[in-house]
């Protein structure tokens, strides 16, 4: 606390740590203390789940102002918000340089740290869908739904509107949280966006929308509407996400739906009194009483594609991970901050580069000598300066067995990893021999086998990689 009082910005808990063994308060012998790293781990957990501090999922960084990040983040949306345009978007690019309306005499002096907490800030935008990132021929964009500022002519009477669901509880931020998702779903692609409403293109055809009302403090209205060209599939499938929604996100039994009925001739909807009573003689259509031309069936079917919409769930938490991923790892670049050594035979570098690119959808990432390596420079002083900073090492071995590059690098790192008390994953290759020739030293550790089928092989890497078992 001292350090964040002092107005330090950063540091990383070994840092932290240090300074703690050298205040007064500190144990006169510490390593006779058993578990104590373990026990300061413990203790900033307990001080950061009273929001006073933060540690970022990169570089193995502790923000001691984490207020900042709520300064820049508001920042940012006033920014999109007043940005001439409406559309409610801004270039990622833009965000990383700070190139938003921020008063100078709020930004942090170090340039080189502000760009850290505002690569955790877009991390933290699309990981609770406040923002979501759409890919333009110029590079990433955030999209935030809650600050277009274009006004739709047709709202709040959109042509082909067919549903209303009423709710109660953080309205906006369940609109937000929703139009975000449905980009992710894979099923619905964002195509227009205005001031509170949103429409998506179906990967199937036709259009969906939805048009948000603020009717009180903490209550709400979403009006669903649906070109011609979306089909009844489509329509009960967005309809249902919407549903769903609500149900996780507003309060308790607030949500109410209805089902308009609209004369497709005039436009004219039914009103809710006449379906009730139509409903109540036994009928189940009803003329229009304005044209008299056209028949309208009041049926509302109740069968549901619930297998779909759990597909349009998982593909949303998908999309979004992705996303998460994505800033994560751009945090790690920028602090080269390394999970994994990927130590293999060049024989075998096609099959290890797809196993890293699987990785960095993960959030991990991998230091590959192809990707990390400058032609021309010594291999041996660029690996010798960035051990140090890796936290654990994956040893492939396929078809061809240790190549000679790996016995220098084995050698490396068994000094540093037996020091670092790191781990070393023994990986074999789907084209591995049935009996490998594995090191000794790596004979007796669990390994992670790819000849195998098991769907979870990816998640043991994982797992053996950050110590954190997938869920």
């Amino acid at each position: 606390m001292a350090e964040k009082q002092a107005g330090r910005l950063l540091s990383t808990v070994d840092d932290l740590y240090h300074t703690f063994l050298k205040d007064k308060s500190a144990p006169a012998e510490p390593d006779k203390v058993d578990n104590l790293p373990a026990q300061f781990e413990t203790c900033i957990g307990r001080v950061e789940s009273r929001d006073l501090i933060r540690r970022l999922s990169f570089g193995s960084f502790v923000l001691l102002q984490p207020e900042l990040l709520d300064a820049y983040a508001s920042a940012l949306v006033n920014g999109v918000k007043e940005e001439p345009d409406g559309l409610g978007s801004i270039a990622e690019e833009r965000v990383l340089k700070c190139d938003f309306k921020m008063p100078v005499s709020e930004r942090i002096a170090d340039r080189e740290k502000e760009k850290v907490l505002l690569i955790a800030m877009v991390e933290d935008l699309l990981r609770y869908e406040v923002a979501l990132r759409e890919q333009a021929d110029e590079g990433p964009y955030l999209i935030f739904p809650s600050q277009s500022t274009r006004t739709n002519p047709a709202l709040p009477d959109p042509e082909g509107k067919t549903v209303i669901f009423r709710f109660e509880g953080p309205v906006q931020h369940i609109y937000v949280t929703l139009a975000a998702r449905f980009s992710h779903s894979g099923l619905f692609q964002l195509r227009k966006l205005w001031k509170n409403a949103v429409e998506y293109a179906a990967s199937v055809g036709g259009s969906c929308g939805m048009f948000l009302q603020n009717i009180d403090e903490g209550c709400g209205e979403l009006t669903l509407f649906f070109d011609k060209q979306a089909n009844e599939q489509t329509r009960l499938q967005f309809e249902q996400y919407v549903q769903l929604h609500l149900q996780r996100r507003a309060l308790a039994e607030s949500m109410k739906r209805r089902r308009l009925f609209v004369c497709s001739n005039c436009g004219y909807i039914i009103p809710q009194d006449l379906v009730v009573r139509r409903a109540q003689l036994g009928r189940d259509w009803v003329m229009c009483p304005v044209c008299e031309q056209q028949r309208i069936s009041l049926l509302d079917r109740e069968e549901r594609l619930t297998a779909a919409v759990q597909a349009m769930d998982r593909a949303a938490d998908k999309q979004r991970d992705l996303a998460t991923a994505q800033s994560v790892l751009q945090g790690k670049r920028e602090t080269g901050d390394f999970d994994v050594f990927l130590c293999h035979n060049v024989e075998d570098k096609a099959a290890v580069k797809q196993i890293a690119e699987q990785l960095q959808e993960q959030g991990i990432l991998p230091w590959l000598d192809e990707w990390e390596l400058r032609p021309g420079l010594p291999w041996q002083r660029i690996l010798g300066e960035q051990i140090g900073q890796i936290k654990s090492a994956a040893v492939f071995v396929g078809k061809s067995g240790i190549g000679p590059w790996q016995q220098i690098e084995l050698e490396a790192f068994l000094r540093e990893f037996v020091e670092r008390k790191c781990p070393v994953i023994p990986v074999l290759l789907p084209d591995a021999p049935q009996e490998p020739q594995l090191p000794i030293f790596l004979k007796g550790m669990a390994w992670v086998d790819f000849r195998k089928q098991d769907s979870d092989l990816m998640e043991r890497l994982i797992w053996g990689i950050t110590g954190e078992r997938y869920h």
